[in-house]
């Protein structure tokens, strides 16, 4: 519908999201496992440990 040819993600490690969904639509995907992302990531949960459960659809 929008014509999205790439999508890159900085890291899948915390959180596997959709990327599965968009490659069978012809979408690729590159996860670049990005030390920075994780670590941003990890500081994010550990701070904010409500937010990202209600961000994944945890309780």
């Amino acid at each position: 519908m929008y014509k999205v040819k790439r999508v890159v993600i900085g890291e899948n490690k915390t959180f596997m999201g959709g990327e599965d969904y968009l490659k069978q639509r012809g979408i690729e995907v590159v996860v670049l496992q990005n030390a920075e992302c994780e670590a941003l990531m990890a500081k994010f949960i550990k701070e904010k440990p409500g937010d990202w459960n209600e961000d994944i659809g945890e309780e």
